[in-house]
């Protein structure tokens, strides 16, 4: 199917089921793209020769490959925030356990497809989109309303020192993901580095087993 440049096109929102899948089919295709050669291949007519649709489907859903990289990246970002989010809703926690429960939702999300992850962010900033502040601004207000997760004394940590906690973890995450080589220490002892920075920043006692 020829498509016009010059022809504006009609986006449709997919929400049959079939729909849905074409959409999976064209987001997953983009995927391993990306894991073989980074953004130089990802072209329209690549994404649907991967995804075994033709270009003028791929086009009822995504205007351009800029379209389809930003519904990747916001796709990414979401798994993200429900994993935390998921910690979050869990009952009673000692709150060291619970930072480092978020940590290693953190973490285990960043190190799923490592490259991909690390592509997405890059073109993200390069975009100048910041997708991760939703999650952001939901940690910051977990931290500066009302009393801290399982402590019936401390009060709340004010803005300034959340924003800096936050942005202070997810400039670490950010590291694992652009870091390259061997200079990239074990998943676990970062986690356990990050989780200590967390509880000492909030003034928790920190636990012999981190």
């Amino acid at each position: 199917m020829k498509i016009s440049r010059n022809q504006p096109l009609r986006i449709r929102v997919p929400r049959q089921q079939r729909s849905l899948q074409k959409v999976e089919l064209i987001l997953e295709a983009t995927i391993r793209l990306l894991e073989k050669g980074g953004h130089d291949v990802v072209t329209t007519n690549a994404v649907a020769e991967m995804a075994g649709v033709s270009i003028g489907t791929l086009y009822q859903y995504f205007a351009s490959k800029e379209a389809i990289l930003d519904a990747l990246a916001a796709r990414e970002v979401a798994a993200l925030e429900a994993s935390v989010a998921a910690v979050m809703q869990v009952g009673a926690m000692p709150p060291q356990e619970r930072i480092a429960a978020v940590v290693r939702a953190v973490s285990a999300g960043y190190g799923r497809r490592r490259e991909v992850h690390r592509l997405m962010m890059e073109y993200s900033l390069a975009r100048g989109a910041q997708r991760l502040s939703p999650l952001l601004e939901k940690l910051i207000a977990l931290m500066t309303t009302g009393k801290r997760p399982g402590s019936k004394t401390q009060a709340p940590l004010n803005h300034a020192d959340a924003f800096v906690l936050i942005h202070a973890f997810v400039g670490v995450m950010r590291a694992v993901i652009s870091a390259r080589g061997d200079n990239i220490p074990p998943r676990e002892q970062i986690e356990q580095a990050v989780t200590r920075l967390l509880t000492q920043f909030v003034g928790y006692p920190i636990d012999a087993r981190t």
